[in-house]
């Protein structure tokens, strides 16, 4: 068997090679997939039954509400952002706390309008209610847009998976629990926190236990 030298070999390879084309940067991926779930959520809300989110919390509480959905959305956001940049070899982990101020604002804001909630109401703020078709929603919706933002981010072919996956889906389960708002007929309670916040770890978990297949190269 005859060995090819070295710069037969380099011809080879050289006459084999095909133009890549490179990757947008990371912000400019992130931003196209959110305008897809943007106009994809819109959608949702305009041709199915809604709610006004902003009006559930009671007179004098739609400032909070808003406060709070903006929170809930901001930490999607961030989350899908911060992704697409540890995607990238090389890029810092501290895009693995991006999120999480806009999540700690979500949770107190949330806390205080359940403490509100259950002033007003009494110990019906502690009643499960409708907190398992809360937690179903966000889920069904994770499982919906889930595929667009694991497809976006597997083009970059992360080295490192894990934390890629963990903040794609928690973007992917807070994005779902901001649309959840919509389709929400009844203030948030504490017990509805909880299971938003369970729905929000499972997604997240499920997302990292399934990131070599779900990040796996298109």
């Amino acid at each position: 068997m005859t060995v090819p030298d070295t710069d037969s070999l380099i011809a080879a390879l050289a006459a084999e090679a095909r133009p890549v084309r490179p990757l947008a940067s990371p912000v400019a991926r992130a931003a196209g997939t959110l305008g897809l779930l943007g106009l994809a959520g819109l959608a949702a809300v305009l041709l199915l039954p809604t709610v006004d989110p902003l009006a559930l919390r009671g007179p004098g509480a739609e400032l909070l509400a808003g406060a709070e959905q903006a929170a809930v959305l901001l930490t999607g956001i961030l989350a899908v952002i911060a992704a697409f940049h540890l995607a990238i070899p090389g890029r810092s982990r501290r895009w693995l706390l991006a999120p999480l101020p806009a999540f700690v604002l979500w949770l107190g804001l949330s806390g205080l309008g359940c403490w509100r909630d259950l002033v007003r109401n009494g110990p019906s703020g502690f009643e499960a209610g409708h907190s398992m078709d809360c937690l179903g929603f966000i889920l069904l919706s994770s499982l919906l847009i889930g595929p667009l933002v694991a497809w976006r981010l597997s083009r970059a072919a992360p080295i490192d998976p894990v934390p890629v996956a963990a903040m794609g889906g928690l973007g992917i389960a807070a994005l779902s629990a901001f649309l959840l708002q919509f389709f929400h007929p009844f203030a948030v309670t504490f017990i509805d926190l909880a299971f938003h916040l369970a729905a929000v770890a499972i997604v997240t978990t499920i997302a990292v236990l399934l990131r070599r297949p779900i990040l796996r190269a298109a």
